[in-house]
């Protein structure tokens, strides 16, 4: 990969191939928590007699239904007259558009790889609303010897996060190469736009 980051995923199949690499290992793990473990959610207390903990008190696992967006968040609230997969559908196709352009005019590999990432993340859990009308999640991680443990999460959750911070991590690093008059390029410029300049 060259130092602005732009590499072989410009290539639209392989980014195509990870966003469905990870929607698909997305929906399977789910699949096999709804199948294998119980629900351990009970009044919004965590019942940690059933989670399965498979590295003590740092990670557990146990299903939990989520009528938010990742790690809880709930900004279904903003629009409080839609119903929440409708909200949810219409901010996927929102932010798809924004991804996609993005996709499109930035060339470097991690803004590429940070938009699949987010946007395989967003169709996951808006799979999830469709068939269920919540997100199911299952990863549980916390502090050994703390009672507070972090937002309970899933794969897509994780898609997102990690997508987020490449996209950030790409465009700063975008931002700051100087140009041919020392400048900085625009974040949005494409590689192709960057040679052609004088």
């Amino acid at each position: 990969m060259s130092p602005d980051g732009s590499g072989s995923n410009s290539n639209p199949w392989s980014s195509a191939g990870l966003l469905v690499a990870v929607l698909a290992a997305d929906q399977i793990t789910k699949l096999l928590a709804l199948g294998h473990l119980g629900d351990s959610i009970s009044l919004g207390q965590i019942h940690s007699d059933h989670a399965r903990k498979v590295a003590g008190d740092f990670l557990w696992f146990f299903v939990a239904y989520n009528p938010g967006a990742a790690f809880s968040m709930a900004p279904q609230a903003l629009l409080p007259f839609l119903p929440p997969t409708a909200f949810y559908a219409l901010l996927t196709a929102l932010a798809g558009g924004i991804l996609t352009r993005l996709w499109i005019h930035n060339r470097t590999r991690l803004v590429r790889v940070g938009a699949t990432l987010v946007l395989a993340g967003a169709l996951g859990n808006l799979l999830d609303r469709f068939r269920l009308a919540h997100v199911v999640d299952f990863i549980s991680v916390g502090v050994p010897g703390v009672s507070w443990r972090w937002p309970t999460f899933n794969l897509a959750d994780s898609g997102i996060t990690i997508g987020v911070c490449l996209l950030l991590w790409g465009e700063a690093r975008r931002s700051s190469r100087p140009g041919p008059s020392g400048t900085p390029f625009p974040a949005m410029e494409s590689e192709e736009t960057q040679r052609a300049a004088p």
